[in-house]
């Protein structure tokens, strides 16, 4: 929504009383109620505050600091800028909160016994190895949801707009020329809630509302687009249902029906909101987007204030003295400029002299500003050190901690309620996909969502500390040589998107490593002749025994059943581990061939 809320003074010697009530009491404005338009006027301000408007003009209103005019009790122009820390505070903020690489883990449920799956030889039951495939056919369901509405710069984004309005909403809809789910953030201006009278934090119905300009008969007028969802019904035949239209601001008459009210085949309102309550009694705090304000319109009152004592000490006023009258008019302020006075009285000759001042408010002026700054970060949670600032080297991953605790803290708190929205988030566009498998444009698994039951995740959050991975991998080491952790624990808490395509790639390469170091060929089959360059021959013994082989049994010259050496594989020889190089075999002395031994 874009416009702000005005408060008209009535002149009654021009208006009746009936125009004044039109002008203070508009229908839209008596449609939304005074606490959502106190709510509104109060978010707007907020947002303009934010984008540099932080002077207020003779009627109040916020306005930018080139467009006030001179007070008329002054006979210069005051300096006048904004200094607009808010903004970089709330930028600061943001960034700590959604700056990180964050992650959606499914968790797996566990069917089978934990203690049969510790087991080396355990095989997973059909019912755990569907749970598994369902958990991580969700997991990639997600992780394709978060890539496609690109999350990373969306969070972002509504993190901002959620610490200047205090609220963010996200909506969720289906586009079925794509056959894609896309998650929309919207600002706190946009959206008016109407909760159950049962449940304050049941929604039951909601509006999303936009001021434009329409063209009625060639002539332009103020209009509303309002998207309403409502939840009709009660138990299994409760339905959502939607509905958009254009309504003239001035009457809230019809003007254009963009979708008549039709259900949506839904059980619940695809919207999804992210508040920020400090306390349990404030429906709609204002956190501490007031105190920000009100510490930094102190530091842009200072600057000024300083710019503008600089000006009077750069150019300091000039006295003339007993001179005739119109010599100032002749003064120049220039270099090497020079001015002719003469006396108008006898006896009395005239005085010209600069007043000076000098900055003996200089110190003071530094404390009270970085006062005011300090109280700034300390109403954020701010460190004023920023993570971009630590270029040096000598702090650890516990020094980081200790050095950004409050701001470390203060993002956490919010990061419950973003987990909270999230997984509501989650949860809710799967149960929107599983209503639309119907559609012949479908962009996902339908296999697979049709299969999801367990709507359970997490969201694995990251700081936006310099990178401490080789800690938490030299912990997880740790833990893993203690039997503390699993591998596939320690990979989740790494922030391993598929933790069993990473485990088989590993063991593939351990595979590959070991085919490569292995002198004696394949130990899974003896009977083979040995491969690869590393591989020794096998012996001319063992190769006559092969041949004499009836039926798949070896036999030496004698006739006597033998089977190949299994310490080298019928090579003769063993790497001694000490030398580097190759010696007889102990158990074959050399033949490649032992006799079986008789159990």
């Amino acid at each position: 929504m874009a416009g702000t809320f005005q408060k008209f003074t009535a002149d009654y010697n021009l208006m009746t009383p009936e125009d004044m009530d039109m002008l203070l009491f508009a229908p839209f404005q008596l449609a939304l109620g005074e606490e959502t338009v106190e709510r509104l006027r109060i978010q707007f301000e907020n947002y303009e505050y934010y984008d540099g408007k932080q002077h207020r003009n003779a009627n109040g209103e916020l306005v930018k600091a080139t467009e006030l005019e001179q007070p008329p009790d002054l006979d210069y122009m005051p300096t006048r800028y904004a200094t607009n820390y808010f903004k970089a505070i709330i930028n600061r903020k943001a960034r700590w909160q959604m700056g990180g690489k964050h992650n959606v883990v499914v968790p797996r449920k566990q069917i089978d016994d934990p203690i049969e799956a510790l087991k080396p030889n355990y095989v997973p039951s059909p019912e755990q190895a569907k749970a598994d495939e369902i958990a991580e056919g969700y997991e990639k369901l997600l992780h394709q949801l978060w890539h496609e509405n690109k999350m990373r710069a969306k969070l972002l984004q509504a993190a901002r707009d959620r610490l200047i309005a205090d609220r963010v909403v996200c909506k969720i809809a289906f586009n079925p020329n794509t056959g894609k789910l896309r998650w929309i953030f919207r600002p706190d201006t946009e959206f008016i809630p109407v909760f159950s009278d049962d449940d304050f934090e049941e929604l039951i119905a909601c509006h999303f509302i936009r001021q434009k300009i329409v063209d009625v008969d060639g002539e332009e007028k103020e209009a509303i687009q309002k998207q309403t969802f409502t939840l009709e019904g009660e138990g299994v035949n409760r339905q959502c249902y939607i509905e958009e239209a254009v309504y003239l601001a001035e009457d809230l008459s019809l003007f254009e029906q963009i979708q008549p009210k039709s259900p949506m085949g839904l059980d619940f309102i695809p919207v999804v909101m992210f508040p920020v309550n400090d306390l349990l009694g404030e429906a709609d705090s204002q956190s501490e987007v007031a105190d920000l304000r009100e510490q930094n319109d102190i530091l842009n009152q200072m600057n000024e204030d300083a710019i503008d004592s600089l000006k009077f000490e750069m150019f300091p006023m000039t006295a003339i003295l007993d001179a005739p009258e119109g010599t100032a008019e002749k003064l120049r302020i220039a270099p090497g400029a020079v001015l002719e006075a003469r006396g108008d009285r006898d006896g009395r000759g005239p005085s010209i002299k600069k007043v000076e001042s000098g900055f003996s408010w200089k110190e003071a002026f530094k404390d009270q500003y970085m006062r005011v700054k300090a109280a700034m970060h300390e109403i954020s949670g701010l460190p004023q050190i920023v993570p971009q600032e630590l270029n040096f080297g000598g702090l650890n991953g516990d020094a980081l901690q200790v050095l950004f605790h409050d701001i470390i803290s203060d993002t956490e708190e919010h990061w419950i309620a973003w987990e909270y929205g999230l997984q509501e988030l989650h949860e809710k566009s799967v149960k929107y996909l599983q209503a639309r498998l119907g559609e012949p444009n479908f962009a996902y698994d339908k296999d697979i969502v049709r299969q999801i039951e367990d709507y359970t995740t997490e969201i694995k959050f990251v700081l936006p500390l310099p990178d401490n991975r080789k800690e938490l991998v030299e912990l997880l080491g740790e833990e893993m040589a203690n039997r503390l952790e699993s591998q596939a624990g320690a990979m989740r808490r790494l922030g391993v998107e598929d933790v069993k395509a990473k485990q088989q790639e590993i063991l593939n390469e351990q595979s590959q490593q070991m085919n490569r170091l292995n002198p004696y060929g394949n130990v899974n089959d003896m009977q083979a002749e040995p491969q690869g360059e590393n591989s020794l021959p096998l012996t001319q013994k063992v190769q006559e025994a092969q041949e004499r082989s009836d039926g798949g049994q070896l036999v030496d010259a004698s006739g006597e059943p033998v089977e190949i050496c299994p310490v080298c594989q019928g090579s003769g020889q063993i790497l001694d581990q000490t030398s580097g190089e190759y010696k007889i075999c102990d158990n074959c002395r050399g033949d490649g061939l032992v006799q079986i031994r008789k159990r």
